[in-house]
């Protein structure tokens, strides 16, 4: 048996080069928008809601201790190209109270206990952008073009050009710089103790609050520096069909 035969490896070999091919450059096109891009405050409000809720403790009570109160938003949402926004929330309230376990001729005993309830809440309001506007660009209508058939008796069904183009915008975003709560919670179906002619039990109570909540509306924005705006500036375009103005300037729009 020869070297050649005793260092054969049987196994079958896949290994190869499927394809190879050089790419060609492709072209770019400078755009010319602005050196930043940078969140810009387009508007700063202070919004207030009023809220009234019924809530009801785990367990009967003779008297509230404490409240604690915290805001928190679930939506906010700018809606193109109006000037309205969409907010929803809920607030927090820990709410500790006394509960009554025993009476004395002089005394009531008991325990402190807490209740935590979420209580919804949603507005909109009307946005005043003053200087700067949301910058949103709807996407072009898609187009067709159509060509005869050979005997030029109508269109050809096999041929046709065709045009989409989709724009992705900035979204509108909110922050919530601070809030703040005044309530009032109002007992009105309370059972009396017997004994203590001014204390009484109950179990649900209605809750009336007002609600202040400090916004910013910002969007991220292509800016650029005062001295470079000429440089900047560029033709139209078939893309510059913004929704940056408000719905009631329409009419105004030929």
């Amino acid at each position: 048996m020869d070297n050649e035969q005793l260092f054969c490896d049987t196994t079958k070999c896949n290994a190869s080069v499927v394809s190879a091919d050089t790419l060609t450059p492709a072209e770019n096109y400078p755009l010319y928008g602005g050196e930043y891009k940078i969140p810009r405050v387009l508007a700063e409000f202070v919004i207030q809601i009023d809220s009234e809720s019924i809530i009801r403790l785990n367990e009967p009570s003779y008297e509230i201790k404490r409240i604690e109160k915290q805001i928190f938003l679930t939506q906010c949402r700018y809606i193109a190209p109006t000037d309205k926004v969409f907010i929803e929330g809920y607030i927090r309230k820990n709410i500790e109270y006394a509960t009554k376990t025993c009476t004395t001729k002089t005394g009531i005993g008991g325990s402190i206990k807490d209740t935590t309830v979420h209580i919804p809440f949603k507005a909109y309001t009307k946005v005043n952008f003053g200087e700067h506007l949301p910058k949103v660009k709807p996407n072009v209508p898609p187009m067709v073009a159509r060509y005869f058939d050979e005997k030029r008796m109508g269109k050809d069904m096999r041929e046709a050009d065709r045009s989409n183009i989709e724009i992705f915008n900035e979204p509108v975003y909110c922050e919530l710089e601070w809030s703040a709560v005044f309530d009032a919670d109002i007992d009105g179906k309370g059972y009396p103790i017997h004994g203590f002619p001014n204390e009484k039990e109950f179990q649900e109570f209605t809750d009336k609050s007002v609600v202040y909540l400090c916004m910013k509306l910002l969007q991220k924005q292509q800016v650029c520096l005062p001295d470079a705006k000429e440089r900047t500036k560029k033709t139209p375009s078939a893309l510059d069909n913004e929704w940056n103005f408000l719905i009631s300037e329409l009419s105004h729009r030929k």
